[in-house]
């Protein structure tokens, strides 16, 4: 049985995100606006409505259930007097529905690129597989130790929001039978690391409170957090959905400092643990014109060491806080380069690392190249920016390069190609579990009348994946590059008090109405490469065939 650090199942979703918000600041007076985020549906007969029609919630007979040591929710939590649950008003995320995922794709926070694994399209595949249910299942030894390293605490409200958030709004409809089994697996497997007889767990009465005889159960035989935090894993286990996630203080900080664009004291570099290399830390690319750039450091490079600690078993949120610091500090790297003999040590001083989303430049024959990394609240802006740029040099042709771009904001996408369609063209449409359509209509004054191509490979993704659905539907750009990664599902953030639950609310099309999710898109030019040779322009055969595809006049318009 293979299992999972705690850590990398809260936070590889992160690796993708899509997020429709009402505004984007920063578009020089441009906004598209859209309408607020779907509310969750009253229940329908057979659905959740409140804790006490709710089998699934009920106190058990034994008088035991009411000393769990839980505290009791006197409100439901569609309830208007309790925070918990909806979106909070006061966060920049707050009403927003994402579309989060785990393709491997470079992170938008740079000094971190997760593990490959979990949100990669063969693991992605496995997870659908009922032989293959304990690809996601959590190791829960660091918390059995030391249960504070959650960083907050679980509890019954928690549960209860997190149950009527799955009933009303996941994208399909769940049944407490499909919740009960899966908090019973998961369960299971926190007892089966402590070393606690499982037996009892096939008595559990799911028609009863089923929290409060866990905890009566099993509440002085591992810590009563851990041990709540296990079951509200196993209802999400139970969706069988790798989007659908429970995120802990530090993960929801992430997310939050990958889409606004937060500046960190770093060296500005992606990096994964290469399973080709036994896991070897590794450098996936360098940032241009950060600290690691500036010091030489390169694709491929292996980490041997950071400030002479071997890397050797580290994981990635050990590398990323032995690599970040205080800005103006140094840090070491060791590290071996292909075709170098012995290991080279280059000190690099931290500085402000700021995600620039947009980066271009002007090729030969007046080809304008713009390569977005995200879709982040300043892309739509930036991009503008650089498109005036591009222009007044007299840009002939464009090349918009979204490889290895995860995704971001479903309104940074929706302003990207509203800068090259006529206002009022569709973007994308999504559907919920009821089939209700939201329409994503661009209200930018965009319009281009050069020819264009787009490039994507297998980790474009979420918002990169409407970019270049919606393009190639409007007939504006072609595709080069490799199959995407076909992440099409969108999912709806509900902030709690020092945690987030992320949650499957729907499915997105393409204008033309394509489906985007687990099937990807197809580009009209397929060009196999490594990812790590995006940007390596003697390398980039990938870059290369878009460059004749201009100049043979193949491109559109």
């Amino acid at each position: 049985m293979r299992l999972r650090r705690i850590s990398l199942w809260t936070t590889v979703l992160a690796v993708l995100m899509l997020v429709a918000v009402s505004r984007i600041p920063g578009l020089s007076g441009h906004h598209a606006t859209q309408p607020s985020s779907p509310a969750i549906q009253s229940s329908s007969p057979g659905e959740a409505g409140n804790a006490s029609e709710t089998p699934f919630l009920e106190e058990p007979a034994s008088p035991e259930g009411s000393a769990s040591g839980l505290p009791a929710s006197s409100a439901t939590p569609t309830s208007p007097e309790t925070d918990e649950s909806r979106p909070a008003t006061n966060t920049n995320l707050s009403e927003a529905a994402e579309a989060m995922g785990g393709s491997g794709a470079p992170l938008a926070a740079a000094d971190l690129k997760q593990e490959l694994d979990q949100g990669s399209p063969q693991a992605v595949a496995e997870k659908k597989a009922p032989e293959q249910s304990n690809e996601f299942q959590h190791d829960y030894s660091v918390l059995l130790k030391n249960p504070q390293k959650l960083g907050f605490r679980p509890d019954e409200n928690l549960f209860r929001n997190v149950y009527f958030n799955i009933r009303q709004a996941y994208v399909e409809p769940v049944t407490d039978d499909q919740l009960f089994k899966g908090v019973v697996e998961e369960v299971r497997t926190l007892l089966t690391q402590a070393k606690v007889p499982t037996d009892a767990l096939d008595r559990l009465d799911k028609n009863r409170n089923v929290l409060h005889q866990l905890v009566n159960l099993y509440g002085s035989k591992v810590p009563k957090d851990v041990l709540v935090y296990a079951a509200i894993q196993g209802m999400l286990v139970g969706l069988d959905d790798p989007y659908s996630v429970l995120m802990g203080p530090d993960e929801y900080g992430k997310l939050q400092e990958q889409v606004q664009n937060k500046e960190f004291g770093g060296i500005g570099v992606y990096i994964e643990l290469d399973r080709d290399a036994g896991n070897q830390l590794t450098v996936f690319e360098p940032i241009e014109g950060t600290p690691a750039a500036q010091a030489g450091v390169e694709p491929g490079d292996r980490i041997l060491a950071i400030d002479g600690k071997s890397t050797k078993g580290i994981s990635m949120d050990g590398a990323q806080a032995a690599i970040r610091g205080p800005v103006g500090t140094k840090v070491v790297l060791t590290i071996k380069r292909t075709g170098r003999p012995q290991p080279l040590k280059i000190p690099i001083i931290r500085g402000n690392i700021h995600v620039v989303s947009v980066t271009a430049r002007m090729l030969p024959d007046k080809i304008g190249y713009v390569r977005l990394r995200q879709f982040g609240s300043l892309t739509a802006s930036e991009l503008e920016t650089e498109l005036t740029r591009l222009r007044s040099q007299g840009a002939r042709a464009l090349i918009l390069d979204l490889r290895n771009n995860g995704g971001g904001y479903i309104d940074a996408s929706v302003n990207v190609v509203g800068q090259f369609t006529a206002p009022g063209s569709l973007v994308v449409y999504t559907l919920n579990r009821n089939k209700e359509r939201r329409d994503y209509n661009s209200n930018l004054r965009g319009g281009l009348d050069i020819p264009m191509v787009v490039m994507v490979n297998r980790y474009s993704a979420s918002a990169s994946e409407i970019t270049a659905g919606a393009l190639r539907d409007h007939k504006i750009a072609a595709l080069v590059g490799e199959k995407t990664f076909g992440k099409g599902s969108v999912q709806q953030l509900y902030p709690f008090n020092n945690s987030a639950l992320k949650l499957t609310i729907a499915r997105f099309y393409s204008p033309a109405g394509h489906v985007i999710d687990n099937k990807g898109i197809v580009p009209e030019y397929a060009v196999a490469m490594e990812p790590r040779l995006v940007g390596k322009f003697e390398q980039d055969i990938q870059l290369q065939k878009a460059i004749r595809v201009i100049r043979s006049g193949k491109a559109r318009p």
